[in-house]
């Protein structure tokens, strides 16, 4: 059996899951790993609505107005918390965003490293999609992000996001639990 796990070294072609007939494509990764870049096929066709969790639990810019709206609606319930939320109550959020998009005839792809908080597997709805890129890559990947997006950093900024994003060696291990238990899954 071929080894379904992210490795340091070894990126492998996305690991793919079926869990329901739901409209719903769920895309994970480690941070750098593609998630984004792997979500822009969909971003510009009006038959899906891409939601980053990046952007509604984050500090990015909000483009459409459902970002706006989710990032409200989550704010208004996790308050100061709402950094934690995808953390503490992923299943919560997930189920919330599949809540406001009930209504849509549209696929709804949801992109977040997250889905490792998972609690209830059988909560997820449609695909899983994990983009399998090697940990020392995203690593680089995101050392290089930084340094593109901050074009003026001292050595300490860059060193305290470099020890930050060091993290992700010990993250990733969850990821693969993860993938474990979503190739266990069975549909019901």
């Amino acid at each position: 059996m071929e080894n379904i796990l992210i490795e340091l070294d070894i990126d492998k072609d996305p690991y793919t899951k079926k869990l329901s007939n739901h409209k719903v494509i769920n895309v994970t990764g480690e941070s750098g790993s593609g998630k984004s870049y792997y979500c822009e096929k969909w971003k510009n066709n009006e038959d899906y609505i891409v939601v980053d969790t990046d952007i509604i639990f984050g500090t990015h810019e909000v483009k459409y107005d459902y970002e706006k709206e989710l990032k409200e609606i989550f704010m208004n319930k996790y308050k100061e918390n709402i950094k934690n939320a995808l953390f503490n109550e992923f299943d919560n959020c997930y189920e919330m965003i599949l809540e406001y998009f009930k209504d849509s005839d549209k696929i709804i792809v949801i992109d977040s490293a997250q889905f490792r908080n998972t609690k209830d597997i059988s909560k997820l709805k449609g695909e899983i999609i994990v983009i399998r890129t090697s940990i020392n890559k995203c690593y680089k990947r995101c050392i290089e992000r930084y340094k593109q997006k901050n074009k003026i950093f001292t050595q300490e900024d860059l060193e305290k996001y470099c020890n930050k994003k060091q993290k992700m060696y010990t993250w990733y291990k969850s990821l693969n639990q993860f993938i474990l238990r979503i190739n266990e899954y069975e549909i019901k």
